[in-house]
């Protein structure tokens, strides 16, 4: 036993140091090669670090100019300017200056300042000064950005941002916005660097508008000839030379992408080597290390091994012969494992089988639980089914009255011009809201894109004054100050779906705004485009919501003291319908308090041929008796004063009996009758008008809020020779009705 155990060790103390030399030669000559590209990687870490660097200090100076960018925009498209009022405009600059580095100025077509808030207002101008510069602007029509310079009036160095301005019967102006260099040394040099790294940002005739070293001595000054040849031909790069100051270094520049500035960052050598060479000094220590732990270990590991394989040699032996194992702990935890293993591998086995039938009754029960959720699911599809036709039903009755009245009005030729205007709005929002019934009942059809239009010509300015002054007249803008500049731009689409994007846009806008703010409402053209924007300078959108603020039942967080944001559809459906128009929308915000601006871009079209529509007239014929049932008592009188209108006979039913005795009584052409009726449905009275021999050929039309194609199956297998969803439109009425009678006179010529 003991020359077996003997003969073990060695073989293990064998393999243990024959592994430990295999493993070291290698290791030492890929340590090597470690070393080298731990170095080269470290300093290749060093200067990407000083490219990034130069890439954000890059950004903030091109994010400076945007800000400025979009406030001049706004400045130069001034009410206040348009009209020459300079006092109100000078408080409108004023507004956007930054104090004491950033100001504003107007100058004319001939580079004289008209103003510069800077100095008091009124202030006599001083020498024209940049006439070449207002001049290119006015020229081209786009923005531009100076190269460093002083200031006419303040004598100050600085930089100016010139943004031409509409165009007006008073004059062609150019606002600007200059920058100190104590702007740039403040907004751009606070970057995270280390100490010893030089930040510069050097205008396109290579002077320093800001260094973050020797800042007051540098600025004006003429930057290394190197790196402006360097930056000239390249608009990215690194160099390695020699700074102002004398110190070798590494220089990383770029150029912004708004100004051709040259944004340079310099990093002294012996600062990125250093980094480089304590990091292979640590690494080779840490392998010195390593590898002494290694031949240790190897010696210890072999001993323990010994001692463990012996308890599991023992063990597997009495395993074999039918013995519960009695295995001695080890220092080694995968031997006491394997110990353990053997002397409960029986009871494990039985475990198992137990584990086994356990799972396949848990499965039983998951086939069991997912059978009764799909019936589940299915019946609450069908509950909300029934929901939505129920919702349809309850809606379209109170507008069957409306859309009644407003026929009424519409056709009263005594009513007086502006009156019959308004008749116009609340015909077009009668029909407005049929259709946004239709879209509650079919908004699956809109999350699985199914949304139909129904496109025609249309002044998409037109629609939206007409939305703006219907809205400026209710409740809910009362307390805004709604503001439409809108220019006539044809477009092809859907009237409906138009101003159902109008409305959304708009009414978000006002729910989301203070009392006593203004929305901005505006239609333009933009080459083939027509742009509809709607801004308002409520609550502001944050910047982790933009991305999301379009996808279906997305809201953002309750604000305090504001109403409810809705279901969160109203968005996504505006999206969709925008984009089955073939346009985009997109949105944009500074931030939370800031406002919003949403912009819709559509195709644009010609003006269409302006043409004489026909109009047509009821069937004159003899039998055109119109038996009326409705249990609705508006619905059904002023659908009734409408058919006697077009000259039809009607008889009025309240109920299903009434009905039928008045049918009985006088044989009528026709029977327009709902099927939500007390008592008996429409349904069981037609059974009961069919069974009368002389009622037996009277067509009947169904006219009842529920519209789905059950609904209509059912009608047609009662014996409706039509179907009429709520709220029906009167030439849509009138048709079926003349339909009917034609096919009636048809039928009694041909028995005759």
């Amino acid at each position: 036993m003991l020359p077996s155990v003997l003969q073990s060790a060695v073989r293990i103390r064998s393999l243990l140091l024959l592994s430990a030399s295999v493993v070291l030669v290698p290791g030492l000559l890929a340590a090597v090669i470690a070393v080298v590209q731990v170095r080269q990687s470290e300093r290749e870490a060093q200067l990407r670090g000083l490219r990034e660097t130069v890439r954000a200090t890059s950004l903030l100076v091109d994010g400076q100019i945007l800000q400025s960018l979009g406030a001049l925009t706004a400045l130069a498209n001034s009410q206040n300017l348009q009209t020459g009022n300079l006092a109100a405009f000078y408080e409108e600059a004023a507004a956007i200056d930054r104090p004491p580095d950033v100001w504003t100025i107007l100058l004319d077509e001939g580079g004289t300042q008209l103003l510069n808030t800077a100095v008091p207002f009124g202030t006599p101008p001083p020498p024209p000064g940049p006439k070449e510069r207002v001049a290119q602007v006015l020229a081209t029509g786009k923005p531009l950005v100076s190269d460093l310079s002083i200031g006419p009036a303040t004598g100050r160095l600085l930089t100016t941002l010139y943004v031409p301005a509409k165009a007006s019967p008073l004059g062609r102006w150019v606002v600007a916005q200059a920058f100190s260099v104590g702007h740039w040394s403040t907004a751009v040099l606070q970057t995270k660097s280390h100490d010893d790294w030089v930040i510069a940002v050097i205008d396109r005739n290579g002077k320093f508008i800001s260094r973050s070293r020797r800042t007051q001595e540098m600025l004006g000054m003429q930057a290394r000839p190197e790196l402006v040849a360097a930056a000239a031909a390249a608009s990215s790069g690194l160099i390695k030379h020699s700074t102002l100051e004398g110190i070798s270094s590494y220089d990383a520049f770029t150029h912004s992408a708004l100004t051709g500035w040259t944004v340079a960052v310099a990093a002294p050598v012996a600062s990125i080597e250093a980094s480089a060479s304590q990091a292979v000094l640590w690494l080779t220590s840490g392998l010195c290390i390593a590898l002494a732990a290694a031949v240790a270990g190897a010696a210890l590991l072999s001993r323990t091994l010994i001692r463990a394989m012996d308890s599991a040699s023992a063990s597997a032996r009495a395993l074999g012969e039918g013995r519960r194992p009695s295995p001695r702990p080890t220092r080694v935890h995968e031997v006491n494992a394997l110990n353990e293993a053997l002397a409960d591998a029986g009871a494990l086995l039985e475990r198992e089988r137990s584990r086994r039938a356990v799972a396949e009754l848990e499965r039983e029960k998951l086939l069991a639980s997912e059978r009764a959720a799909r019936e589940l699911a299915q019946s609450e599809n069908s509950a909300k089914d029934q929901f939505l036709a129920l919702l349809g039903h309850e809606l379209r009755n109170p507008l069957a009255a409306i859309g009644g009245a407003v026929e009424l009005l519409a056709r009263n030729e005594a009513v007086a011009p502006e009156p019959r205007r308004f008749v116009s709005i609340i015909q077009r929002q009668s029909s407005h809201l049929r259709r946004i019934v239709d879209d509650l009942l079919e908004i699956g059809r809109m999350l699985s894109g199914k949304l139909v239009l129904e496109k025609r010509p249309i002044d998409l300015a037109g629609c939206v004054r007409n939305f703006v002054d219907s809205l400026s007249m209710s409740e809910g803008a009362r307390d805004h100050r709604l503001i439409a500049d809108v220019d006539e731009v044809w477009v092809d689409g859907d009237f409906v779906r138009i101003e159902q994007i109008v409305s959304n846009l708009v009414g978000n806008a006002l729910k989301f705004s203070a009392p006593g703010s203004r929305v901005e409402v505006s239609v333009r053209a933009a080459g083939n485009m027509a742009v509809f924007e709607v801004t308002d300078f409520g609550v502001g959108i944050e910047n982790r919501f933009l991305t999301r603020i379009f996808e279906p039942f997305f809201q953002g967080p309750s604000l305090a003291g504001r109403q409810s944001s809705g279901l969160g559809i109203g968005l996504s459906l505006v999206r969709q319908l925008v984009e089955l128009h073939g346009g985009t929308i997109s949105v944009r915000s500074r931030g939370p308090g800031l406002g919003a601006t949403f912009v819709v871009r559509l195709p644009r079209v010609e003006r269409p041929v302006a043409s004489n529509k026909l109009t047509t007239t009821p069937l004159e014929c003899s039998r055109c008796h119109v038996l009326l049932v409705e249990d609705n008592d508006d619905a059904r009188e002023t659908t009734a004063i409408i058919l006697r209108g077009l000259g039809y006979s009607v008889t009025e039913a309240a109920d299903g009996d009434e009905a039928v005795q008045m049918a009985r009584a006088r044989v009528p052409a026709v029977v327009v009758m709902d099927l939500g009726l007390p008592g008996k449905t429409g349904l069981q009275v037609a059974g009961e008008l069919k069974s009368v021999p002389a009622l037996k050929h009277v067509p009947l039309i169904a006219l009842s809020g529920y519209g789905q194609d059950r609904d209509k199956n059912a009608s047609r297998a009662a014996g409706f020779a039509d179907h009429l969803v709520k709220p029906v439109s009167l030439e849509a009425l009138a048709a079926a009705i003349e339909h009917q009678v034609k096919v009636r006179v048809a039928a009694d010529s041909r028995d005759g």
